[in-house]
């Protein structure tokens, strides 16, 4: 009665599926089959009985004394199933009378509350926030985390709201994210304080920044409309991620014309704002591609497109759409393809970003060409190899008859870069059609990244040949070599015997 079926479910674990009665029989039989795993899930007959949603068998479990802190191969305990599967009423019954810790965390640090959040459950959501402690932190959590082994504690039963997952993220996090603005508004109601809007992820992102950057904009309002009047509004609005950048930064960098016109309405001086890397909402701009922005940037607050970065970056090198380019034309003319401290033009980072359009539209408007190197000898056909970018290559080298030798400073060829972007066709078309042969570099980069896959057996094949073909060719000239000197050998005695 052990055996397993083919989705690695013992008897045990099917009849926890089914009823109680045969779950009773199986255990007055096999005792040791209480805690027994199924090989799929890792799932005790407990868990199994949560994740069917089966109350009676789980209360026949419980009296026979089963593992209550019992987890599946994800860490995941009764709590985490019965809320992801949406089993209001296991989750009740296991809180209500403490069999579990409501705030256990599976191996992602995800608690009960977080799953309630993201698998859309708000009915659990709202019972687990009727007995949170919002004003409890994670530090706190991890200290009373052994109570998970001691279900039957009083202080088990407190939910904590603001508990961060492995990424840091909060329910609240996770809620903005997934624009549930109703599971925002509970969480926000059952917070003692604002504190819980500024908690960062590890990427320094507060829930606004997140609300921003899924386009939610009810969302964020919702959050921002909250605090309105308190000193946390004005510290969301100036609150940075690990790059810098405010949710402006984020509304612009995004395109999206409400959301900016939302935020620079309430937050005007916010527009002057600069990231990590000296950029501001300008650049933002022109990477998201919204020309509404850009103009309104431009025409009401006056922000300047020459302006350039901590690496000498401007808007320029940075703009995705044509339509944009062509609009700031008259504020460009006397710098229309400008350098980075690198060297490097807006048409290197176009053909970085395989933008062909924006190349072919550079190249035909302003005075720049593909072969154009930078401070290392990087050009623009460099970058279209890095990108991987065969249609992008062919344009270079058949149209433009750009140079398929060049090479940087550090000697790294087109061949070196194509390699990088693990493009095996455009390798091919390399080697095939110009003649290029790799170095030992270009292969170690192919196998760092897999070391049998067919960009490095091919690379490998070609060297290999190479090598073949050089050693075939200093035999041939020894060869021929050795023949000369023979017959000169055969030569000198006839001319001896002439003289003679």
């Amino acid at each position: 009665m052990c055996a397993m079926s083919n989705d690695g479910m013992a008897p045990i674990h099917l009849a926890c599926s089914k009823g109680v009665n045969l779950v009773q029989y199986i255990i007055e039989h096999i005792p040791s089959s209480l805690e027994l795993l199924d090989r799929g899930r890792g799932c005790t007959p407990f868990l199994t009985a949560v994740y069917f949603n089966q109350l009676e068998v789980i209360k026949y479990l419980i009296s026979k004394k089963c593992n209550l802190s019992a987890t599946d191969n994800e860490g995941s305990g009764a709590v985490h199933i019965s809320v992801a599967r949406g089993h209001f009423n296991v989750v009740k019954y296991l809180i209500d009378n403490n069999y579990c810790n409501p705030n256990v965390t599976n191996h992602q640090d995800f608690t009960p509350l977080h799953l309630a959040v993201t698998a859309n459950r708000y009915r659990i959501l709202e019972y687990l926030l009727s007995k949170s402690i919002p004003s409890m932190s994670v530090v706190w959590l991890h200290e009373i985390k052994h109570l998970s082994d001691s279900p039957h504690d009083a202080h088990n039963n407190a939910v904590l709201i603001n508990v961060q997952n492995k990424d840091g993220n909060t329910p609240l996090h996770y809620a903005c994210g997934l624009g549930r603005k109703d599971m925002v508004s509970l969480l926000l109601e059952a917070s003692l304080s604002n504190n819980n809007l500024l908690i960062t992820n590890k990427e320094r992102q507060t829930p606004l920044h997140i609300a921003v950057a899924s386009g939610h904009d009810d969302t964020a309002e919702t959050l921002l409309s909250s605090v309105t009047g308190s000193s946390t509004h004005h510290d969301l609005l100036i609150a940075t991620d690990n790059e810098g950048s405010t949710v402006l930064h984020t509304a612009c960098s995004d395109g999206n014309i409400d959301m900016f016109h939302y935020l620079a309405s309430i937050y005007p001086q916010g527009v002057n704002v600069i990231d990590n890397r000296g950029r501001g909402l300008l650049h933002a701009a022109c990477e998201g591609g919204d020309i509404r922005i850009v103009r309104t940037i431009i025409e009401t607050h006056g922000l300047d497109p020459e302006l350039e970065d901590e690496d000498g970056i401007t808007c320029l090198h940075l703009i995705k759409r044509i339509y944009i380019y062509e609009y700031l034309k008259p504020n460009i003319e006397s710098n229309p393809t400008p350098k980075d401290k690198s060297g490097r033009t807006p048409l290197h980072y176009a053909s970085r970003s395989d933008n062909i359009r924006m190349v072919r539209y550079l190249i035909e408007t302003f005075p720049c060409t593909p072969d154009d190197p930078d401070n290392d000898g990087y050009t623009s056909v460099h970058g279209a190899c890095e990108a991987g970018s065969i249609e992008l290559v062919q344009y270079f080298l058949t149209d433009l008859n750009c140079n398929a030798l060049a090479e940087t400073i550090d000697h790294k060829t087109l061949l070196y870069y194509a390699t990088i972007s693990s493009n095996l066709e455009l390798v091919r078309f390399l080697v095939i059609k110009f003649g290029l042969k790799p170095h030992p570099h270009d292969i170690d980069i192919a196998k760092a990244v897999n070391p049998d896959s067919a960009l490095a057996n091919y690379l490998q094949q070609i060297f290999d040949d190479m090598i073949f073909d050089m050693i075939e060719e200093e035999k041939r000239m020894k060869e021929e070599i050795h023949h000369e000197k023979h017959e000169q050998e055969q030569i000198d005695p006839q001319i001896h015997d002439i003289v003679s």
